[in-house]
């Protein structure tokens, strides 16, 4: 008869942490079903180079922003992969990484960034400027005419995580992102490229905030980035 409420206790305990397990398998689920997004595809005439811009402040939930707004440590990591219409495989990659620290002497975040053939290091005093330097993507390089032809509909597909637990392959996708090339991005014909895929394709690793997203296909704009540079100049 004493073994009885022991038993129960522990039926409940069993349960309520099947229920929580459930809860959260499905929450994961649903988080990870990817989302449409609106991008905008655009080449250089100039260079024969393709960029992508993207914005994403929605995956910015308000528990990031608080951790934010609280001064905690925070990484931010774009992947995406360009891809033809009716073909599954991808012709190019592209990424960005974002590393928001709060310095309490100097009173401003310390934002460092790493993209495509490039690195870079910024502070801002406000939560806007981390939004505006991490949560969108402007003229990001995601390949060049050897990649990808500009004359014909593209669709992304791609991942935002929120702090991934990974570091070590992190620092693996910086590295690849860095190396020595022309633009940067991993290509067909790169002996990296069905690495680089995969883990395009593939989870990080485990985050606090994972989302899927793919676009609708569209041609790509076109632009001159020397009829840019002469405008500014004469600006």
């Amino acid at each position: 008869m004493r073994r009885e409420p022991t038993r129960r206790r522990r039926l409940g305990w069993l349960l309520l942490a099947l229920a929580v397990l459930v809860s959260r398998g499905a929450a994961a689920q649903a988080e990870s079903a990817p989302v449409q997004r609106d991008v905008e595809l655009s080449w250089d005439t100039d260079r024969s180079l393709l960029y992508v811009d993207i914005g994403f402040r929605d995956v910015l939930d308000a528990g990031i922003r608080s951790k934010l707004s609280r001064g905690l440590p925070t990484t931010i990591v774009l992947t995406a992969t360009i891809q033809r219409v009716g073909s599954p495989e991808p012709l190019s990659t592209t990424t960005q990484s974002c590393r928001i620290t709060w310095h309490v002497w100097e009173e401003a975040y310390y934002v460092e960034i790493v993209r495509p053939g490039s690195s870079q290091a910024r502070w801002t005093t406000t939560l806007e400027g981390v939004f505006r330097r991490c949560a969108e993507a402007h003229r990001l390089l995601a390949g060049d005419a050897s990649q990808v032809s500009p004359n014909v509909p593209l669709y992304a597909r791609g991942t935002i995580q929120i702090n991934p637990v990974s570091p070590a392959v992190l620092q693996q996708l910086q590295r690849w992102v860095m190396r020595p090339s022309s633009t940067g991005t991993a290509a067909p014909g790169d002996a990296l490229f069905s690495t680089f895929a995969g883990l395009f394709m593939q989870r990080i690793g485990d985050a606090e905030r994972e989302v899927h997203f793919f676009t609708r296909p569209r041609l790509p704009t076109r632009f001159s980035s020397k009829a840019e540079e002469k405008k500014a100049q004469g600006q």
